[in-house]
């Protein structure tokens, strides 16, 4: 599984269809339309998910915890490594935090989701890419 993850608008999107340019069989946006994460079935070349943070979004306001959508998530994650193994999933994610601990009740567990779920995703990932500004940043590659 290949991670990429970076700020709204740092162009995430933009270096993911020119690094997999002709090798992408599947795009979910969920910024082009709501889909459900838990749906979605990885084909052996290659699927795009981006808009993890949305995901994560979603599950909460459907009166999910933190713990929930965190379990939701690995459950997710392991039955497509039993299907077919992680190695042709790219999932986008954007930062949310950065830091800042929002006022309201619901942008903090939507923030501590993203993050743990972000850590689940490193995890797993054999590449974890940071892009901000379009500058690309390599945080892990195993071979």
């Amino acid at each position: 599984m290949h991670f990429v993850f970076g700020g709204a608008f740092n162009g995430k999107r933009k270096w993911v269809k020119k690094h997999y340019e002709n090798q992408i069989d599947q795009w979910h946006s969920a910024y082009d339309h709501p889909i459900s994460f838990t749906s979605i079935t990885p084909f052996k070349k290659c699927t795009v998910i981006e808009g993890i943070e949305l995901y994560v979004k979603e599950l909460l306001s459907r009166g999910m915890t933190v713990s929930d959508v965190c379990n939701t998530f690995e459950t997710t994650l392991n039955q497509w490594k039993d299907a077919n193994g992680l190695d042709n999933m790219i999932l986008i994610g954007t930062e949310i935090g950065k830091g800042i601990v929002p006022m309201g009740e619901e942008d903090r567990n939507w923030r501590d989701a993203c993050g743990y779920v972000y850590q689940m995703l490193v995890q797993e990932a054999r590449i974890v890419d940071y892009i901000w500004y379009g500058i690309v940043n390599r945080l892990k590659e195993e071979v």
